[in-house]
C-alpha cells in the first residue's frame, strides 16, 4: 500500500493491490457520514457493493460511494491482481479521522500480509474493535445500530488496548500528521 500525493485536510488518496480472487471481506460493510469515497480501477477486475446493489468494474472504471451509504470496497474478481486507487473526500474536513481511517486500512492489510487474520481476511474481534473505535465518528459498520456500536466498540476497544492491541504497528507503517512512517523491516 502506498500513499501517493494529493492528501489534504479533507482528502486522502491510497493505492493498494489485491491478489486474484481476494479482498471481498477485507474491509467489512460500512458507511461514512461525511466522506465520499471514489475508487479507480487501475488494473484487474473488481466487484463492489453500494447500498443493496452489487456491481463489476474493470481497468479505467471509477466507482463512487457517496457519504452515508453502506458499501463494500472493490475486491478482486479476476485471475489477475486488482490495483485500486482510493480517494476519500470529507465535508467538513476531519484530518484526524482521515488519518485514523488510513491507519486502520494499513493495519488490516499488514495483519493480512503477516497471516494474522481469519479466513474472511479480518483480524480478531478485539483488534477490529480497537480499529473501529479509532475511526468513529467518521466510519461505522453497517450493523449493529450506531448507538450500539459506540458502546460496544468503546468497551471492546478499551479491553483490546489493555491487552496490547494497537491501531498501528511499526512493522506495517504508522500514519503521522506529517506523513507515513514507513514499515520497519527485519534484517
Amino acid at each position: 500500500m502506498s500513499l501517493p500525493g494529493g492528501a489534504t485536510p479533507g482528502r486522502f488518496v491510497l493505492e493498494y493491490i489485491y491478489r486474484p480472487f481476494s479482498g471481498e471481506t477485507a474491509v467489512p460493510a460500512h458507511f461514512h457520514p461525511t466522506t465520499t469515497e471514489t475508487f479507480e480501477i487501475l488494473a484487474g477486475q473488481a466487484r463492489y457493493r453500494v447500498g443493496a446493489a452489487e456491481g463489476t468494474a474493470g481497468a479505467g472504471d471509477r466507482i463512487v460511494m457517496p457519504a452515508g451509504v453502506v458499501h463494500v470496497h472493490p475486491w478482486s474478481a479476476g485471475a489477475e491482481p486488482l490495483h485500486v486507487r482510493q480517494t476519500g473526500e470529507s465535508t467538513p474536513p476531519d484530518p484526524d479521522r482521515a488519518r485514523a481511517s488510513i491507519q486502520a486500512l494499513i493495519t488490516i492489510f499488514g495483519l493480512a500480509s503477516a497471516g494474522k487474520v481469519n479466513r474472511a481476511g479480518l483480524p480478531g474481534v478485539l483488534q477490529l474493535a480497537v480499529l473501529a473505535r479509532s475511526t468513529m465518528p467518521a466510519t461505522y459498520l453497517d450493523r449493529p445500530a450506531v448507538p450500539m456500536q459506540r458502546i460496544l466498540f468503546s468497551l471492546l476497544g478499551g479491553l483490546g488496548q489493555l491487552l496490547g492491541y494497537r491501531t498501528g504497528y511499526p512493522a506495517y507503517g504508522i500514519v503521522r500528521p506529517e506523513g507515513l512512517e514507513a514499515p520497519v523491516r527485519a534484517g
